[in-house]
């Protein structure tokens, strides 16, 4: 074999080699992090609850502090923020529905 065969030759294992190892590299790590995405996902999911039920508290604690005059302006035209509680309060609903339905299926 000649000095540039085998110099070629040579770049093509180390290449190889360098892949190889970049390619287990990788994979160590997408598996780390497919072992950590259900406690991530269920951490995210708990805080979102947590923070969904402290925003409808705000709301409802708001909403108490309106006087009864603009109670009844309210009820015969509802006003943007009476909206805006109707449908947090369908998400939050929802909300309740989606996590009751998962601890089910757990």
């Amino acid at each position: 074999m000649s000095d540039s065969e085998t110099l070629l030759k040579a770049t093509l294992n180390r290449v190889a080699a360098r892949i190889g190892k970049t390619i287990i590299h990788s994979a160590e790590e997408l598996a780390d992090i497919a072992e950590d995405a259900p406690r991530r996902i269920k951490e995210e999911w708990s805080q979102f609850k947590d923070e969904v039920i402290e925003e409808s508290i705000r709301i409802e604690k708001a909403s108490k502090t309106t006087r009864p005059k603009d109670e009844e302006k309210t009820k015969k035209n509802p006003s943007h923020e009476d909206l805006i509680q109707r449908k947090i309060d369908n998400l939050r609903s929802k909300v309740m529905n989606f996590n009751r339905n998962i601890e089910e299926k757990n």
